[in-house]
């Protein structure tokens, strides 16, 4: 229900075009925006926003994991409380993605970041910011 409830959210959002197979594989920030941007009647909307979910939640989680290694890495993001919903962030990331096409060939990863750090900047460095990092 939630993955319908998340493709009708963006069906509503301009799509370039239907997903294709090599948009899984792609790797690059305007493959996983067409993975995000998989709309209702797309017949790869289910794998598509699954994917798209998948990847932003991985993301997040690897920069947690990263994050807390006794402060050698200082976080790139740090999201707020309450945190967004996967739908908030999905439509975010596309937004931006579209928003900046010159960053289309750029590595899926590096966009989400790209996104998360516009989107939920840290504050400026304290051990209280230090400790809230990305679910």
């Amino acid at each position: 229900m939630a993955v319908l409830a998340a493709g009708l959210l963006l069906a509503g959002l301009p799509a370039k075009a239907q997903v294709v197979p090599e948009n899984f594989a792609g790797g690059r920030v305007s493959d996983l925006a067409a993975l995000c941007a998989a709309g209702p009647t797309d017949p790869n909307v289910v794998a598509a926003v699954h994917f798209c979910h998948g990847f932003l939640a991985s993301t997040g989680q690897f920069h947690t994991e990263l994050t807390r290694m006794d402060g050698i890495v200082k976080p790139f993001f740090c999201l707020p409380s309450p945190l967004p919903t996967i739908s908030d962030i999905t439509a975010g990331f596309f937004t931006r993605s579209r928003a900046n096409p010159q960053f289309a060939g750029s590595p899926a990863v590096e966009g989400v970041v790209r996104q998360a750090t516009t989107s939920a900047p840290c504050p400026p460095s304290t051990p209280a910011a230090r400790g809230r990092r990305a679910a």
